[in-house]
This record gives structure tokens, sequence and C-alpha cells, in this order.
């Protein structure tokens, strides 16, 4: 493939101006701005009476195969109102920016997690969105100015420590430049983000029932997922991919399967040695995909270009390796927004006390003197807190999924659109739901995430034939000490 359509690969913007520059890219009018999307990234369009909408991205419903892209996007564009929209939205897994035009009046969705980046500004006192802020300064060239938020980040103790940097969703690193939140839809009208979810109170629902309806969802979802895509499944030693495939038994025959080896993984680690022990039990085609190669130098830079935050030096040899190995067609599942379920913050399934956004900085005590990230903390946590607003879920449930998973998970998503487009299963906002109306205890630690071990036996018991996570002594002596310190009340949380 040639460097040139890697560029901003599967990337689009809503500009208030034609852009010669992204002449070969798909281009649509919506009232008076101009959408150009990369080529490679899905694009749905429809007009219906006196709205237009776009779905930029894939979307499917796991429940009925039979509906495509366009099926689901007339669906939602004959919803009244935002309310009926995210009702729609609720039980669609997917990766994807929904638009409607009205009127030159904009709504925007984004997909349960916000894995599809979305950020907006305002250019020459007209609106602009796009997917990352470089390709916005790459069409109106000096309008992204790196200053004071910029400086701090890249400047900080954090950054230094840190192979996978990210800071919270909700803001961006230049002043005046937003992303839009999970959970949230924008209207151009106002320009506010606004909650739509949680909408119903949280209760804890019978176990039983629930483990039904969860392992029943994720199965229709790789069973429908792998009639649609190319899809291709990286094993490692955890429980997010292998409950995924366990979920793949009846569909394993139509798709991949392999491990990244990358930092310093070797045939000694479990998340080598696993994957290759149930490639022969489950009799699944997997192989392994060397990600410790030198990168070219011409890949190097459009990787950089692609994106503000390209973490080059960790993801972006990893991105390389996957590049060299994993056929162009292929979309690659993650595992990812799991973690938002198996009460990633407070493993011991005993939800702490969160008293203010301090307590939630504690999570990450280096952020400490980064004001933007300690302002967009403070102002999600105001939000939250709000009992109309958390509607009873646990605070540390949703940081997960708005906060951290919604930039994290997002950046890297971003960043391997270089390389691949991705599946996320747990990407479903009934599926992660359903997963916090059960007793954390049976997703947590103590009881070794009791709703994983039993949805794998019942889907695919002899995926469980190998250890989830085996720890080293090293890192048994790790985490005896770590939780130690959370019991003396020297650490805060205990992940």
């Amino acid at each position: 493939m040639s460097l040139k359509k890697l560029e901003f690969r599967r990337q689009f913007i809503l500009s208030p101006e034609p852009c010669t520059k992204l002449e070969d890219w798909f281009h649509e009018k919506l009232g008076q701005h101009e959408l150009y999307v990369h080529p490679d990234c899905f694009t749905t369009v429809l007009k219906q009476n006196e709205k237009k909408g776009v779905l930029l991205g894939h979307v499917l419903d796991p429940r009925r195969s039979e509906l495509s892209f366009t099926d689901i996007l007339k669906k939602l564009l004959n919803q009244k109102n935002e309310d009926e929209i995210a009702e729609v939205l609720y039980g669609l897994t997917g990766r994807f920016v929904l638009i409607i035009e009205e009127q030159n009046e904009f709504t925007f969705f984004n997909d349960a997690c916000g894995l599809k980046t979305f950020f907006y500004t305002t250019i020459k006192n007209k609106l602009c969105f796009a997917s990352q802020p470089l390709l916005i300064n790459y069409v109106f060239p000096g309008t992204i100015v790196k200053g004071e938020r910029y400086n701090s980040y890249y400047n900080s103790e954090y950054l230094k420590n840190s192979k996978e940097g990210w800071y919270p969703s909700g803001t961006s690193l230049y002043k005046g430049v937003n992303q839009l939140a999970p959970n949230h839809y924008l209207k151009t009208k106002d320009l506010k983000q606004t909650r739509y979810w949680p909408n119903k109170n949280h209760n804890i629902d019978d176990f039983d029932s629930a483990f039904e309806k969860f392992s029943n969802l994720l199965r229709q979802t790789m069973e429908v997922g792998s009639q649609k895509y190319n899809l291709a499944l990286g094993l490692t030693g955890g429980f997010d991919s292998r409950i995924i495939l366990s979920a793949c038994r009846t569909v394993k025959d139509n798709m991949i399967f392999y491990t990244l080896k990358y930092r310093t993984l070797d045939k000694n680690n479990s998340d080598i040695w696993i994957p290759l022990n149930l490639k022969d039990k489950l009799k699944i085609n997997h192989n392994v995909m060397d990600c410790k190669m030198d990168i070219d130098d011409d890949f190097k830079a459009v990787y950089l270009n692609n994106s503000d935050m390209a973490h080059l030096d960790d993801w972006g040899y990893i991105a390389y390796g996957i590049s060299n190995n994993l056929p162009d067609d292929t979309m690659a599942i993650k595992g990812s927004c799991s973690e938002t379920g198996r009460c990633y913050f407070y493993k011991s399934g005993k939800h702490p006390k969160i008293q203010s956004s301090k307590d939630i900085l504690a999570y990450n005590p280096n952020w400490k003197g980064i004001s933007f990230i300690e302002e967009r903390i403070e102002e999600w946590y105001n939000d939250i807190k709000k009992p109309e607003n958390n509607k009873g879920y646990n605070i540390l449930d949703l940081f997960h999924w708005e906060v951290s998973t919604g930039s994290w998970q997002t950046q890297n998503q971003l960043e391997w659109d270089i390389v691949h487009d991705t599946f996320t299963p747990f990407n479903n906002r009934e599926l992660l739901d359903t997963m916090l109306r059960i007793d954390p205890k049976y997703r947590s630690q103590p009881k070794n995430y009791l709703l994983y071990q039993k949805t794998i036996n019942k889907l695919w018991p002899e995926a469980l034939t190998e250890p989830v996570n085996p720890k080293s002594v090293k890192e048994r002596v790790k985490v005896a000490v770590k939780s130690g310190l959370v019991k003396l009340g020297f650490e805060k949380y205990n992940h």
C-alpha cells in the first residue's frame, strides 16, 4: 500500500470550507459544511425527509444480522428526538460517529465508549469537526497552536514515566479544541455536550439471568461480526481475549488468531506460551507476529503526522509489526472496554468512597500539576456526582468507561487505523450495562472474575484448559505488596 494512502487513514473532517488537499477522499455536502472522509473509512449517507444522516465507521445489531449500515442509519433517522436515538444506540456494537444534519444544524453521537474519535473547534468563527486536531491543522495551517496545555503535558514527569500516556476524554492539548465524551451528544445549536446515559436507575440484577443475557449477547456479537467482517483476534494470557475467544467457537474457522510479540515478551512469557498451547488444543489458525523490528523511516513519518499523541516508541513499533503480518482487509478484534465491567479501579469488588475529584486524581498522582487535566477531572466529577446523572452507578465504573477507555483506548485505535480497523465486542452499551448490573463480587478479583469463568466454561469449556493470567513469583510478590499498601492506606486504589 502506498504511504499516501496511510496519511490520516480512516479519518474524517467536517469543514466549513472546501479543501483541495483532500480531493481524493470521499466528499459530501452537509448543510453549509463539506465532509471529507478517508476512502478506507466506512461511510454511509442517507437522506430522509428534511434530515440527512451520515454514519462514519461500522455498526451492527447483535440480534439482527440482516441489518446493514443503511438499515441502522435509517432507523436512527426515524427517531423523533435524542432520547429515542439513545434507545436505538443502546443495543448496537461498533466504532462510529453519527452525524445528523437538519437545516444546517448538526447533532453528533458516537459509539458507546467513544472509540471513533471526534474533536471540534472554531475556525474563522465557523465550526470545524474532525477525527483529531492535526487533521484540522493540515486543512487550516496554523490554527492549532501548541500552548500551555501542550507544553505542560509533554514536559510532565507523568509522560516521562509512561509508555502509554493519556489524558482524560472530553478535552484536548489545545485551548478551544474539545473532544466529544462517551455517553454524550453534541448539538451545534448551543455547542453543548449533553449527557444521555445513564438514563435509568441502577439496580443489581439476579446473577443467573444476567449471566445468561451477557454470555448470549457476547456470542451473538461475535457470530454476527464474523458474518460481516474479516476478523482477527489477538490472543494473550488474559481474561479479555480469552472470553472473546470462547465466544468464537462456532465461527473460529472463518477467523485469524494471532499474538503480538513486543517489548520484552518472549517464549517464556504467559502472553506468548498460553496462546501457543491454545492453538494446538483448540485447532485454531494462529501465529505470532514479531513487533520488535526497526520501523521504516517513511512509515515513522506518517505515523507521527497522523496524531498529535502518537506513541511511536511503543504502539508505533507494534503497529509496524502488524502491518507486516496482518492481511490489509482484516479487522482486528480487541478486548478493550471489558475492564469497565471488571471493577478495574477496585479489584476487591468493594467500591471506595469518592468524596471529591482529588480522589479520582489519586488514581494517577503524576497528573497533579497538569492544570488542564485537573480541571477536566473536576468538571467530569462535578457532573457525575449528581444522583440524577450517575443514577446509582458506581463512580469508578463510569470513570473507567468514560474518562479512561474514552481516551486511552480511543487513542490507541486512532493510531492503529494506519494498519487496520478495529472491532471491539464490548463496545456495546447494553453489554456493559448488563455487566454493571451484576453484583461486583461476581466480576472482581476475590472470586477470580466468576462471570468470566462461567461464560468461558459455557461457550467453549476447552478454552479454560490453559490458565488465565498466571502470576510469576515476582508478580505475586508485587501484588501482595500493593494489596498491603492499599489496606494500610498508603495507596488509594488496588488496581
